[in-house]
């Protein structure tokens, strides 16, 4: 392991609860009701369904090599260098879903905050500060997760108590009105983000300090941020139906500028834009040390620090060309969960098969 550091499995959870919320909060419901329309609801709680068994797959494979992370197992079971190429495989998708998710920064605040700013600077400010999280380390990183969680947490409680009055329970009728098919159908399209890319946390599963609670924290993290994603999706069809939240770009944001009680309490979109920043911060940082671990490692370097400036100048130049603007992420959004299903199902299964047949790890 090039970083030694330890956390707690309630960080872990903390962790894991923040990366399915972060990117995801925005975007979700609009991709769910869009195939499933006022059901859509019900396809996150089946996507919650899929994303436990992919977990418990991840779980599997994880507590077989208890003190290696990915990367390093994968040269165990497939042979040094094929394992090297499926681990640089995993560097490029890590890599480019950083990428992507810095782009969807950049466009929500230009497209929402600060139309009139250019994107370069506000990508340069969180670059910046990620790879400052980076440097810390992994222990510290966990702690000002554990201090932001409760802030977190009341902050969305503010937000949902607010959309209380705009509920209006006729919006989720008929019930199944296409039947289960397209609810489905959904469920399947929007496994990708984010329960395919949970992946991540193989990187992180040695760092666990108790590693039989790992596995529960691992299940209990996607839980907490499956139930997050359902709730917001829920509470877009009942408050804007389903026309607004399908053709929305950010729909929970929409939700927030509509709260007005009483002509006093209103215009809290900033709660929602802080929930989000803090989430995708998290998140984007997740996938860097990920990105500079996967790479030490393949390169057999002694420490990971050396990476972070000039990986964090390749991100900046890579993010900003990855997507010309919001229309092309739209389009990136609807091939992604493909594109992640040999990352995160295909070879994981294969390792644990393979690792099950020469008989690697742990029983």
């Amino acid at each position: 392991m090039l970083e030694n550091g330890k956390i707690p499995p309630h960080q872990y959870t903390i962790m894991i609860a923040f990366f399915i919320v972060g990117g995801s909060i925005l975007y979700t419901p609009s991709g769910l009701v869009h195939s499933a329309k006022q059901d859509a609801w019900m396809a996150n709680i089946i996507v919650v369904g899929l994303g436990l068994l992919l977990v418990s797959l991840f779980n599997l494979l994880g507590s077989r090599f208890p003190t290696m992370n990915l990367t390093e197992y994968s040269e165990k079971i497939l042979g040094k260098w094929l394992g090297k190429f499926v681990s640089f495989l995993y560097f490029i998708y890590f890599f480019l879903s950083l990428a992507v998710f810095i782009r969807q920064i950049g466009d929500f605040v230009i497209i929402q905050i600060l139309p009139d700013t250019p994107i370069l600077p506000l990508h340069i400010l969180l670059i910046a500060i990620m790879i400052m999280g980076v440097r810390y380390g992994i222990e510290t990183f966990s702690r000002a997760i554990e201090i932001f969680f409760p802030i977190i947490f009341l902050l969305l409680l503010i937000f949902i108590i607010s959309i209380f009055p705009m509920i209006q329970f006729q919006q989720l009728q008929p019930i199944l009105a296409n039947g289960i098919k397209p609810v489905i159908s959904a469920a399947l399209k929007s496994i990708g983000t984010p329960y395919l890319q949970l992946v991540l946390f193989l990187m992180f599963f040695p760092a666990v300090n108790q590693t039989t609670k790992a596995k529960k924290s691992f299940l209990l993290g996607t839980i907490i941020g499956g139930n997050v994603l359902t709730i917001v999706t829920l509470l877009s069809i009942l408050c804007l139906g389903t026309y607004f939240s399908e053709n929305m770009q950010f729909v929970t944001y929409a939700l927030a500028l509509k709260i007005n009680i009483g002509g006093f309490w209103q215009r809290i979109e900033a709660v929602m834009a802080f929930i989000w920043f803090i989430s995708i911060y998290i998140k984007i940082t997740i996938y860097f040390y990920g990105s500079i671990i996967c790479l030490g490692q393949i390169l057999e370097l002694k420490e990971y620090k050396c990476l972070t400036f000039p990986l964090g100048l390749i991100t900046l130049i890579l993010s900003l060309i990855i997507n010309k603007n919001i229309v092309e992420s739209d389009k990136q959004a609807e091939w992604w969960t493909s594109f992640s299903l040999p990352f995160g199902l295909f070879f994981p299964l294969l390792l644990l098969i393979v690792s099950k047949i020469r008989k690697k790890g742990r029983y």
